[in-house]
């Protein structure tokens, strides 16, 4: 099958000029080709100068633009691929001609002379000259997405999932940390009396201690150990004005002997929050914090908690 052109010039007299089949379609696939990578180019061209154009969502993800620059390479490596083939198949509509007429002078030439020089190679008996390349065909079908893209996808997705899930538990750590009594509740207060069996102060009898005893002068401020909410914001006559604030996980701390409350029943506080200032209401001596840290009811050793005590 062949395209019949017909020109005509006013100097020279008409020519009729015979395309092969193969240089058609070749010609196609380069312009096709060519419209391919030339409406990329400038669909990338758009989303790289003018991404104000779209709305904030709808901006092109950083990933989805080098996607689009590696198929425009992709594409311009095409073009060239596709020139190279139009080449090619020029060189391949003329090749079977050039063979037989190669044949034909072989048979012509002297036995002798064939017999003395032995037979070059196909690829290489002319100058110049290449073996057509194999045969393929089929329909042109549009480019799928590459399987690695999909797995690079799935990868990411995964990725993803583990980062939400150590980010959730740093989160649900930080939560834990905040509830634990390790802040000092009176950082400028002289520890005077540690948790355990004493002398009372009062009546010089042997006694249990349930907290830690911080002295301080009468207003210093009072802070949460951890965070919590506060449970108790009131008199009691052992305490005096106490504040008891419920942590969570059993885990509960006291303030005792204070001269104001700075909270109320119900409130949410943050580890470090002001709560009451120093007194020395209830039974007390004098101006100081007693502060115990009670779990699942029971008074432990505030120390086990507090940090650098």
């Amino acid at each position: 099958m062949s395209l019949v052109l017909i020109t005509a010039s006013a100097r020279r007299a008409s020519r009729v000029r015979t395309l092969s089949a193969a240089r058609v379609a070749a010609c196609g696939v380069v312009a096709a080709v060519v419209l391919l990578g030339t409406g990329a180019t400038l669909g990338y061209q758009v989303a790289r100068f003018e991404p104000a154009a779209a709305p904030a969502d709808a901006q092109p993800h950083p990933f989805a633009l080098e996607q689009i620059g590696a198929l425009s390479a992709r594409l311009f490596r095409l073009e060239s691929q596709a020139a190279q083939l139009v080449q090619r198949l020029g060189e391949a509509a003329e090749a079977p001609t050039r063979v037989r007429e190669r044949r034909v002078a072989e048979e012509r030439a002297p036995s002798s002379t064939a017999a003395a020089t032995p037979a070059k190679p196909a690829a290489a008996a002319t100058s110049g000259e290449t073996v057509p390349p194999p045969g393929r065909g089929g329909p042109l079908l549009a480019p799928r997405p590459s399987p690695a893209l999909d797995v690079l996808d799935a990868q990411l997705g995964q990725l993803e999932d583990r980062i939400d899930r150590m980010l959730d538990a740093v989160a649900q750590r930080q939560s834990d940390l905040m509830r634990l009594p390790t802040l000092i509740p009176l950082p400028e207060g002289e520890l005077v009396s540690p948790f355990g069996n004493r002398s009372d102060p009062i009546t010089s009898r042997h006694a249990f201690h349930a907290g830690v005893d911080f002295a301080a002068p009468h207003g210093t401020p009072i802070v949460a150990a951890a965070g919590g909410v506060v449970d108790v914001a009131g008199w009691h006559p052992d305490f005096g004005w106490t504040v008891e604030i419920e942590h969570g996980n059993g885990l509960r701390t006291r303030y005792a002997h204070a001269s104001k409350l700075l909270v109320r029943r119900g409130d949410i506080v943050t580890p470090g929050e002001r709560i009451a200032l120093v007194g020395s209401s209830g039974r007390s001596t004098g101006p100081h914090l007693h502060f115990e840290v009670l779990r699942a009811g029971v008074a432990v050793d505030p120390r086990r908690y507090l940090a650098q005590r």
